[in-house]
């Protein structure tokens, strides 16, 4: 089970369909205070402190369960996340700011593309992509739509469905969907009940379900080890002790 959880984000994504972005259909100015509302409606507000029930399903269907504990700051992107068995045991703790940290890894998660791809899902998930878009409209199927670019190349959409779900697309430098994270909307932002990301190619699906959410007062971003759930970082099997820093 737990293998699966991390072969999950291992999976380096390849070309999904290189369609191309469609053109937005432009829309009335007046409407560009609350469709940009919309769109920052996934995304945190401010410094929480989250807990989720995590499900993989794999390409061949199998699935595993696990806890993720995360400690998120949007105003600095940086973040403290644990994954961890049902029971507590800590399986992998790890630290994003101007790097990440790996504070502990227990095999199979000790894998530097696993906290890679990690990351990349919390702050797609979780993080605004950018303050002004770089377009906004209608796009396919009525979808009120931001579209964001990266410094990398690559662009984010943030849509609101007709049905009232949100979206979020990564695409890559060919424009190719790399990823898309789906909720329903949510009650307070940043807060979904439960949300799905799926990977284009080898497919996979995450799906988390909220079960404690708790803001933060101070300032000072990240919390330190001693606020993630679980104890003492230790359980069975060997695993990294000290904190590794990734390039």
């Amino acid at each position: 089970m737990l293998r699966h959880l991390a072969l999950l984000l291992l999976l380096l994504l390849t070309v999904n369909a290189c369609t191309g972005l469609k053109p937005l259909i432009p829309l009335d100015p007046a409407r560009k205070t609350s469709v940009l509302e919309e769109c920052r409606r996934p995304f945190l507000p401010g410094s929480y402190r989250l807990v989720h029930e995590l499900e993989t399903v794999m390409p061949d269907g199998t699935k595993g369960t696990a806890v993720g504990v995360l400690v998120a700051d949007p105003r600095t992107r940086g973040f403290r996340t644990a994954l961890m068995t049902i029971e507590g045991w800590v399986l992998f703790d790890l630290e994003a700011g101007e790097t990440l940290t790996v504070h502990r890894a227990v095999p199979p998660f000790d894998a530097p593309a696993f906290a890679a791809a990690l990351a990349e899902d919390i702050r797609l998930a979780f993080f605004s992509p950018g303050g002004e878009p770089a377009a906004w409209g209608e796009g396919e199927e009525g979808a009120l739509v931001c579209r964001f670019e990266r410094a990398d190349g690559r662009l984010v959409e943030v849509m609101t469905l007709r049905d009232g779900d949100l979206e979020i697309r990564l695409y890559g430098t060919g424009q190719e969907v790399r990823k898309r994270v789906k909720m329903a909307l949510p009650q307070r932002p940043g807060l979904a009940e439960t949300l799905t990301i799926r990977g284009g190619w080898p497919p996979y699906t995450l799906k988390l379900r909220l079960l404690e959410s708790e803001a933060l007062d101070n300032d000072s971003g990240p919390a330190p080890a001693a606020t993630l759930p679980g104890g003492q970082p230790s359980g069975p099997g060997s695993g990294s002790e000290k904190g590794k820093r990734i390039p």
